[in-house]
């Protein structure tokens, strides 16, 4: 069971969906990019005993977009979160994103170390960094598509046209799960269907953080560390090694079967016992 929620950072307003015990001690839950907070409906209701909110980020889902102009920097999130918190009155919780979110999540966690019981980061351990060398023409390139931004979305005739589109990308993923994500992915009107997303979120980003300035986010964690990566994910051992040795916090992980998706399209259950398991090492009180 899941209940929706909204909540008003900033002049705009987030929806998502809360899972469990409204009781019980909370957890904030982030998608990957493009996803939405259905990303973490089979995985929340087995975390047995917690409150998990999972948040449409802004530009994602049913939420709203920023307004025009405006852009969608990874590390402004870092903002995001702490409203989101502030908003839903958790002076501390534990944290968990995927993907994207989790790369949002790293760089909260080093911000404000201390309001995090902890963090649980699935298949990624910070932002995808950036080079000092083409930060000028990556920063050009994005100032001139966006003045060249249409926010106008083109129609299509039914829903499983996106369900498809979705699954021909270069991530794999479940038609079930497909079809949950663009329930939230997706509006219906009187011309057929579009994206609910904004555009604007797959545009080049003005600038990335350099790698240095990443692993300074890492080694500010406080909160004891868990990461879950697949075997058949976007990431190998080798691959995120330094960024996981410059987290000095208590820190455990695993390497599971499935893909990029394995909160959703893999062994959700073993994922829930490794995350209870983990929460209740570190509980609130």
């Amino acid at each position: 069971m899941n209940n929706p929620i909204e909540l008003v950072i900033k002049g705009i307003s987030l929806h998502g969906l809360q899972f469990g015990d409204p009781q019980g001690e909370p957890v904030l839950a982030l998608h990957g990019w493009l996803d939405n907070a259905a990303s973490f409906t089979h995985l929340a209701p087995l975390l047995q005993g917690y409150n998990v909110v999972a948040i449409d980020l802004p530009g994602h889902g049913l939420s709203d977009h920023w307004a025009d102009f405006n852009h969608y920097h990874l590390w402004a999130a870092v903002e995001d979160i702490e409203l989101i918190l502030d908003e839903l009155g958790w002076q501390t919780c534990h944290l968990l994103g995927h993907s994207m979110g989790a790369g949002m999540s790293v760089l909260y966690a080093g911000t404000f170390p201390k309001r995090l019981k902890s963090l649980t980061l699935i298949e990624a351990i910070g932002p995808m960094a950036g080079d000092y060398e083409g930060a000028p023409e990556r920063l050009a390139n994005a100032i001139l598509t966006m003045k060249s931004h249409n926010k106008a979305l083109k129609s299509q005739p039914s829903m499983d046209h996106f369900v498809k589109t979705r699954l021909a990308g270069p991530l794999k993923l479940s038609r079930e799960s497909s079809e949950l994500l663009m329930l939230r992915g997706v509006k219906t009107h009187e011309n057929g269907f579009s994206w609910r997303n904004d555009k604007r979120l797959k545009y080049a980003s003005m600038m990335r953080l350099p790698e240095p300035m990443i692993l300074s986010f890492l080694q500010h964690i406080q909160a004891p560390v868990l990461g879950i990566f697949a075997h058949d994910g976007l990431f190998k051992p080798a691959s995120i090694e330094s960024r996981w040795q410059a987290i000095t916090a208590s820190k455990c992980i695993h390497w599971l079967d499935g893909g990029h998706h394995l909160h959703l399209d893999g062994d959700v259950p073993a994922i829930a016992a490794i995350v209870c398991g983990f929460l209740q090492e570190h509980p609130l009180s």
